[in-house]
């Protein structure tokens, strides 16, 4: 079905369900349209983009963001408190075509029933719920654990006692934004001294993306 919106209309004047209407044939209609989906990103309204998605990078972060996924070798991520997984599902899509057959991203959301009501945006990755099955991420194929703009410190400390992998990718907003996240993503006060900062990236203007390993790995093969 052919999109009833093209993306040269002033999306401002769009109301929220014909924002989601489009969204939702973007990313129906196959990962090739991930470009047109940041481009229709660009022209909403705020509040609706940080609805449906708190960071809205350009082709070029998520670009980055796969050169540094790749070098550290992580293809399988859980995104806790993923929401839609509308980032996650542009992760996937900005793959190129081999690395996106290799490549999985799963959410861990709360709230089974909220997320599965008509009062939800959809979902656009697969959900696992936390009263279903907590111990997702103790699973040995989970690379890494991925936390966007979370704000919850306790439940952050619960799921790294959980998690036994390698690698964590934090979020959240540069200093002096105004916007408080907990874990920070360069000041995530880590417990134990466990992690290492290895790569941090900035994605538009407001926003970084911290990658940490556990020093236990990194510290293999120091001289």
């Amino acid at each position: 079905m052919p999109s009833s919106l093209g993306l040269s209309s002033v999306f401002i004047m769009w109301d929220e369900e014909t924002v989601l209407h489009e969204i939702y044939y973007l990313t129906s209609e196959g990962f090739d349209n991930w470009r047109k989906l940041l481009a229709l990103g660009e022209r909403i309204e705020q509040h609706l983009k940080r609805k449906l998605l708190w960071i809205w990078p350009t082709d070029g972060d998520l670009l980055k963001c796969h050169k540094v996924l790749e070098s550290f070798r992580i293809s399988h991520i859980l995104s806790i408190g993923c929401g839609s997984g509308l980032l996650e599902w542009l992760l996937t899509a900005s793959a190129s075509p081999q690395r996106r057959s290799q490549i999985t991203l799963h959410g861990l959301e709360v709230d089974r029933n909220w997320w599965q009501s008509k009062y939800s945006v959809q979902s656009f990755i697969p959900l696992t719920y936390v009263e279903d099955n907590r111990l997702m991420m103790i699973d040995d194929h989970c690379d890494a654990l991925l936390f966007c703009y979370f704000n919850n410190r306790p439940a952050f400390l619960d799921y790294l006692k959980l998690y036994q992998g390698n690698w964590l990718i934090l979020i959240g907003p540069k200093p002096g934004r105004g916007i408080h996240t907990d874990p920070n993503p360069l000041q995530p006060q880590l417990p134990n001294h466990e992690w290492r900062l290895r790569e941090q990236l900035n994605w538009t203007e407001a926003n970084i993306v911290a990658f940490y390993e556990r020093s236990s790995v990194v510290e293999v093969g120091i001289n």
